[in-house]
């Protein structure tokens, strides 16, 4: 009944009052706000709900992904398998039978017959199980179809990755096929959803599920689709053609191909042949392998050289630019050719071999892929430069003459070529052994992984790397990739992983006498001191970092985050001066952002308003630059509400304090999230609103302590403490000051201990303990003059008039 009333006005927001109306009627609860916040929450597992000032919004569902390939223009036969596919209702449908019979033509196009009863999209992944090389992971697998269907933060670890999965898909009808499948890899990528389906195709059998088993083409098939490819000749030759390709739709296309540009009775002279078929025998047909012979025979010399390199590439396709580093010359006509002759694949502007044409190709010279890892390296160097420029990187070998440079002109165009390459580059990682290049591509990616939240694809190729440098007993870059798997797992929320690399990388860098590295891998283990609450650590290791390599702009941001936790403010302020004043200097154009923000944050602290406005207005026009990320724009929302708090401008602090919690539930961000329920929480608790204060910070604290987020859990406990004092429950209101306290004691969070330790006197006077309460009062008064928390500071300094609060 709430969402028909919501979904009655998509898109805009809906009264509180109207919707309690839609939901009881005149048979409401005795808390009809809290039971309709609590009735919102549970819709909020299925549908987005965004909380106004005034009501609710229901935010309409974005299209899905559409992610099947192409169906073929020419499909023909599989009558009888296209209509019990289209009749069947079970969850799983399995299409199987040996290779090169058309499993994948006929589960898409199937799927394309079905993909309007699923409004929510269709996933696609080829798992390349059979294909030469290792094939995708679960975890790679199931972390694309996550980023397809809208997640940001995406889990490093299988059973975390399926969990979300299940929860994206349990409301949604959402078609999956998979592609080239074994038992074992087909678990973790079935949806929840009762209106889901899957559509699966292996070699294997799988009884376990309901299952169409394909084989060659029968007479009539292999005419038909010979007729269709307008192929002449008599009825006995095209049976012949038919006979010779073993009925195997691959190898007929391939055929067809050939036939297209001669005569059919040359054709079926060579195919007779056998002097060549020792060799080329595949599942006991050498007739089909002859097939690809005399059409690998029937290129010029630039399309068989650039066939038989294709073969070797370790990614599911590749573009233009990938095929003319290997060719050694622009690589679009030939390509055209080989599609042309069906022995490649075109989708878009990708190309791709199938399974049985890579093994043929594998076979007919060793690997030649410098230059295609040269490709790849020189153009993810110069995309993460564009990106993020203030990252250090590995230098990079001589690259070889004529591989393609792409002049990235802008953010767009190097995530473009990023996103694009990025499963061909990791392929590519992984399937270097202990070469250098596994190292120096998983280094190129980091950035970009990094910015992107692309941890799986991250952890993987850093581990790769990791192992070609100790296999290689490089240890400088052993070091690199130490800090670059730890950097990968302080994003994932790792912290213990993150320190153990870090410190093995610091033993390395120090070893080896690299300042650079060492400079470097300091600065990220100062982050993860910080995240655990050893803030006096984190600052002597940034500081370190400082002396060794000079004035870097995210050192110094760093410190001066940790001084807004540690104190004395005027630290943070100056070293957030020092990241604008870097930037500017070193040509970091992002970096001006990220110093005002914050020197805002910093100034609100202080409780200089003046100057927290005039920061947060600097950096307004700064917000439309994509380079920032999502996360950036969602902490200044809130940066804006708590300025208004200061201000005293509570209903529009609610406002910007609401569009925060909008995108961070939009961005799966729960550290962001429980940051705005904290902030709305002071907002409601303002406006005289303590029992839906109490929703919200205690919303905050569930979402924080799930991810060890120290700083908000102290934040809501503060939060809670003067809600429930508001609402005259003192003792749950002591219960959580306490706990406030205790925390920020034991994370070194000396500036958030200020307002936890004035609303804990606040409560002891309430309970009439006025000596305790002038202790706890003169505690706080000491510890805001030491973190320079001047507000607070004037405000603890005179008595509190009988009644008076003192919390903010």
């Amino acid at each position: 009944m709430l969402r028909e009333a919501l979904a009655a006005r998509p898109g805009q927001p809906v009264p509180f009052d109207e919707l309690i109306d839609a939901v009881w009627g005149d048979d409401k609860p005795s808390n009809p706000k809290g039971a309709l916040r609590n009735l919102v929450q549970r819709l909020r597992a299925t549908d987005q709900v965004v909380t106004e000032p005034a009501g609710y919004r229901l935010v309409l569902r974005k299209p899905g992904p559409h992610q099947l390939p192409a169906d073929l223009p020419d499909f023909v036969g599989r009558t009888h398998e296209i209509e019990a596919a289209l009749a069947s209702t079970a969850p799983v449908l399995a299409i199987t039978g040996p290779p090169g019979v058309g499993k994948t033509s006929l589960a898409v196009h199937v799927a394309h017959r079905l993909s309007e009863r699923f409004a929510d999209g269709q996933l696609y992944v080829n798992l390349r199980a059979f294909s030469p090389g290792a094939p995708v992971t679960p975890e790679q697998a199931v972390s694309r179809f996550l980023r397809a269907l809208g997640a940001e933060d995406v889990p490093v670890e299988l059973a975390e990755q399926t969990a979300l999965y299940q929860r994206m898909t349990a409301d949604r009808a959402v078609l999956v096929v998979i592609d080239n499948a074994t038992r074992e890899l087909i678990g973790p990528l079935l949806p929840a959803g009762p209106s889901c389906r899957v559509i699966v195709t292996s070699r294997t059998d799988l009884p376990e599920h309901e299952q169409i088993r394909v084989g060659v083409f029968d007479h009539g098939e292999a005419q038909e689709l010979l007729a269709h490819l307008r192929i002449g000749g008599s009825r006995t030759e095209r049976a012949e053609l038919a006979r010779l390709c073993g009925h195997l739709p691959l190898a007929l296309r391939i055929a067809a191909a050939n036939v297209a540009h001669g005569h059919l009775p040359d054709y079926l002279t060579e195919l007779r042949g056998d002097d060549r078929l020792g060799v080329l025998e595949i599942e006991g047909d050498a007739a089909v392998w002859a097939t690809f012979d005399l059409s690998y025979r029937a290129q010029s010399e630039a399309a068989q050289r650039l066939f038989r390199l294709l073969g070797h590439v370790p990614g599911p396709d590749f573009g233009v630019g990938a095929a003319t580093a290997l060719l050694g010359e622009d690589a679009t006509a030939v390509l055209d050719r080989l599609v042309d002759a069906n022995l490649v694949q075109r989708a878009g502007d990708r190309y791709s071999l199938h399974d049985l044409l890579r093994i043929f190709a594998l076979r007919l010279a060793p690997p030649e892929l410098g230059r295609l890892h040269d490709y790849y390296l020189v153009n993810a160097d110069a995309a993460g430069r564009v990106l993020h420029p203030e990252f250090r990187r590995l230098a990079l070998p001589p690259i070889a003459d004529g591989v393609p440079r792409h002049d990235f002109g802008d953010s767009t165009e190097a995530v473009a070529w990023l996103e694009a390459e990025r499963a061909s580059v990791v392929a590519a990682i992984l399937a270097a052994g202990d070469r250098p290049v596994a190292w120096l591509l998983a280094d190129a990616m980091r950035a970009y992984f990094y910015f992107h939240s692309l941890l799986v694809d991250w952890v993987a190729s850093a581990q790769a790397g990791l192992r070609a440098a100790r296999g290689h007993r490089d240890r400088a870059a052993e070091a690199a990739m130490r800090g670059s798997l730890g950097l990968a797992h302080w994003r994932g929320g790792q912290f213990a992983q993150a320190q153990a690399e870090f410190e093995e990388g610091i033993a390395l860098a120090r070893e080896l006498g690299d300042e650079q590295a060492l400079g470097a891998l300091l600065i990220n283990a100062g982050i993860v001191h910080w995240e655990c609450g050893r803030l006096d650590a984190a600052a002597d290791a940034l500081r370190e970092s400082l002396r060794i390599i000079g004035e870097n702009p995210p050192a110094v941001y760093n410190l001066s985050g940790i001084y807004m936790d540690l104190g004395p403010l005027d630290l943070a302020v100056s070293y957030a001066r020092d990241v604008a004043r870097l930037s500017a200097e070193q040509g970091i154009s992002r970096g001006k952002a990220f110093a005002e923000g914050h020197l805002a944050d910093a100034y609100i602290l202080i409780g200089d308003v003046d100057r927290a406005t005039e920061h947060l207005d600097a950096l307004v026009p700064e917000l439309d630059d994509p380079a920032l990320g999502t996360v950036f724009v969602i902490r200044m929302f809130d940066t804006r509400a708590l300025l208004d708090l200061e201000r005293g401008r509570s209903a529009e602090a609610e406002a910007h304090a609401h569009r925060s919690l909008e995108l961070a539930i939009e961005c799966e961000d729960p550290k962001s999230e429980g940051d705005a329920h904290n902030t709305l929480g002071l907002a409601a608790c303002a406006q005289g609103r303590a029992d839906e204060a109490v929703s919200h910070h205690q919303q905050g604290l569930e979402l924080c302590r799930k991810v060890g987020y120290l700083r908000g859990e102290v934040d809501a406990l503060t939060g809670l403490a003067g809600a429930h004092r508001a609402l005259g429950h003192l003792s749950e209101a002591f219960e959580h000051a306490v706990e406030a306290v205790t925390a920020a004691e034991r994370g070194q969070l000396r500036v958030r201990q200020v307002p936890a330790l004035a609303e804990l006197a606040e409560i002891h006077r309430a309970m009439g303990d006025e000596e305790e309460a002038a202790r706890t009062r003169s505690r706080a008064l000491e510890l805001a003059r030491a973190t320079g928390r001047q507000a607070w500071e004037r405000k603890l300094a005179q008595p509190p008039a009988n009644g008076g609060s003192t919390s903010s």
